[in-house]
């Protein structure tokens, strides 16, 4: 499973996949802490199990953490089918008006 180096394509990736089949895609999120620092690590990874495709990105990052959620939140229109969800993808990637 290949891991994506930063948030903005993994958000751009994700949602491609979501627009594409997004009755069979799913996105998991994974929360880890390490008991010696405290850090927690956030592990974000969208699968689709019909073509076989997996987007997987960690972070440490509050910010990161923030864009993807609110990015991949805003694809549940996508995936209910009201929305296309290119105004999502034109914000992730920084291009919104």
């Amino acid at each position: 499973m290949p891991s994506v180096s930063s948030a903005t394509v993994f958000i751009h990736q994700s949602t491609l996949l979501l627009q594409a089949r997004p009755t069979t895609t799913k996105v998991t999120y994974t929360y880890n802490t390490e008991k010696k620092s405290q850090r927690g690590t956030l592990a974000v990874k969208t699968f689709d199990p019909v073509s076989g495709t997996c987007f997987r990105f960690r972070t440490r990052k509050v910010n990161d953490l923030n864009r993807i959620l609110r990015a991949l939140g805003g694809m549940a229109g996508v995936m209910a089918g009201t929305t296309t969800g290119t105004e999502i993808v034109a914000a992730a990637s920084g291009n919104a008006d």
